[in-house]
């Protein structure tokens, strides 16, 4: 996933989350609000908390998510997408958190592109 498609800023964080639709599933929260109509594609920021481990673990999870994001095609749905990595999320379990990723996914889509 490319820098340009990250959401950086606290305060779009803080918006997004705020007013957008959510989903939450065992090891995410997903926070969506739809993009601009200028937008030529959907915006992402991961956010992972202390609760999850050191820094070295917190930037492999948040590596992962990316990861897994980037081959799910949802930027092009153009929305603003934050995912919230819970403290029950496993780095080893990679398919299995990916499966649960691209369910969290079609629906946050489905139910903020309604």
């Amino acid at each position: 996933m490319k820098r340009e498609y990250r959401v950086r800023k606290h305060s779009e964080f803080d918006r997004i989350i705020k007013n957008g639709k959510k989903v939450r599933s065992p090891h995410f929260a997903l926070y969506a609000l739809p993009c601009a109509e200028n937008e030529e594609h959907g915006f992402v920021g991961v956010a992972v908390s202390k609760a999850n481990g050191g820094a070295v673990q917190r930037v492999r999870a948040k590596r992962q998510v990316r990861a897994m994001i980037g081959t799910s095609g949802i930027l092009q749905a153009r929305i603003y997408l934050i995912v919230v990595i819970r403290p029950s999320y496993q780095e080893g379990a990679f398919h299995e958190n990916e499966v649960e990723l691209l369910e969290d996914l079609r629906k946050i889509k489905d139910t903020t592109l309604e």
